[in-house]
């Protein structure tokens, strides 16, 4: 089965990539990008590695015209698409943050899900998994090096980089830098060895969801 990935940058689908190996066993062969994509910016990545094409405004794009998304479905073993935003900047795409309390993540992770529908038009809803992170992908990470909330980070971009900075771990803000700080998603027993899923709330969700539906 091949995934169509669309996301804010390439270092967000390195972490979901670790993800689905380490859930489902999938290569990163079966993945494929559909937004941002290596087609375009390829060139661009050689020099200047950071995600500088991607954000929601892109992730908008596509939903809104679905033209990728029909034409990766259209074909034969083909049958869905993880759609990534990040919480973050949530204001600026129409959503708004509920109280921080218990259900803040479920809630706010609800709240993306129902614009991102409406980006869909409502299609495509039984073949799309949602990488919604609360706040950043980078606490998602952070569930591997700290045994705590990280969605109660202000920053989590912020406290990862100190934290692999004290780890004497290189942050490198590249599709393979972010492969390699989050491989350790990539192993199955990991997740129940290490309990990642216990401290950030939007991956348990996110990994729920690639269960249900892979």
């Amino acid at each position: 089965m091949k995934i169509g990935v669309i996301c804010e940058g390439h270092t967000d689908r390195a972490v979901i990539s670790k993800i689905l190996k380490g859930l489902k066993g999938i290569d990163s062969s079966q993945i494929v990008p559909l937004r941002p994509d290596y087609s375009r910016d390829e060139t661009d990545l050689a020099v200047n590695p950071v995600d500088s094409f991607g954000s929601w405004t892109n992730v908008r794009e596509e939903c809104l015209n679905r033209e990728k998304i029909s034409r990766f479905l259209s074909i034969e073993d083909q049958g869905i698409i993880i759609i990534q935003v990040d919480s973050a900047e949530s204001h600026e795409f129409g959503v708004t943050k509920p109280e921080k309390n218990q259900n803040y993540s479920s809630v706010l992770r609800q709240r993306i899900i129902e614009k991102i529908n409406e980006w869909l038009d409502n299609e495509f809803l039984d073949e799309t998994i949602y990488a919604v992170a609360i706040e950043e992908t980078e606490a998602w990470i952070l569930t591997i090096y700290e045994s705590r909330d990280s969605t109660t980070s202000a920053d989590p971009k912020a406290r990862l980089k100190r934290i692999l900075s004290k780890k004497g771990v290189k942050y490198t803000h590249n599709l393979e830098g972010f492969s390699d700080i989050s491989d350790k998603f990539s192993k199955r027993k990991n997740f129940a060895k290490e309990k990642y899923l216990t401290f950030n709330q939007s991956l348990a969700d996110f990994c729920q969801e690639v269960e249900d539906k892979l």
